[in-house]
């Protein structure tokens, strides 16, 4: 597994391991969930979702140019949700678990400053909060921040040949579809040719 998903997934499950929030919040890798419909996203808060936002450009490590130093930036989202209104949904409600977005970039900060999660990575350091929704839909006051995280590590030939299998596997067979006009998805013809 590369390393930019073992940071994901170290993230996603630093955030899931936490206890006495006083909130229980659901955690996940992002997917594209604020592009579909935001009533059955809003269901889910208060919740976190984990992505990669940039890979930034490799510096080299001395004169060798044979380490690299890669400069990730993830993002975690915090997402709340209150009947009572936005104001609510950032700064939280009187009522129990009505936890406000802040609380939840708050809490995602203790969690993740200063830590390597167990990786070769340096240590996580925080970058900018952004705005992503701060409104009100069917009723309901809505807040999603965005919080980047910073952090890097070396890339070296060691390293790159680390997460290729030890022996690739032999090349036995090529298959070849062949799509004729007009293109409908469908293979008009197809060949397989055997290489032993």
């Amino acid at each position: 597994m590369s390393l930019v998903a073992q940071i994901e997934d170290a993230i996603i499950a630093k955030l899931k391991a936490a206890q006495n929030l006083g909130y229980v919040p659901q955690v996940a890798s992002y997917g594209g969930e604020f592009d579909g419909e935001l009533p059955a996203v809003i269901r889910k808060f208060p919740a976190f979702w984990v992505v990669l936002k940039s890979i930034g450009t490799p510096k080299a490590i001395g004169t060798s140019r044979d380490k690299w130093m890669i400069p990730l930036t993830f993002a975690v989202l915090a997402g709340a949700r209150n009947i009572r209104g936005e104001r609510e949904t950032r700064h939280g409600g009187v009522g129990a678990g009505e936890v406000g977005v802040y609380q939840l970039l708050s809490d995602a900060q203790a969690l993740l400053l200063n830590q390597d999660l167990g990786l070769e990575i340096d240590l996580f350091v925080p970058g900018a909060v952004h705005t992503l929704y701060n409104t009100k839909l069917g009723g309901n006051g809505l807040a999603v921040f965005a919080q980047e995280w910073h952090t890097k590590y070396v890339l070296s030939a060691a390293t790159a040949a680390g997460n290729l299998p030890s022996q690739l596997p032999d090349l036995l067979a090529v298959g070849m579809n062949y799509h004729l006009q007009p293109e409908d998805g469908i293979a008009d013809a197809t060949d397989n040719v055997t290489l032993r």
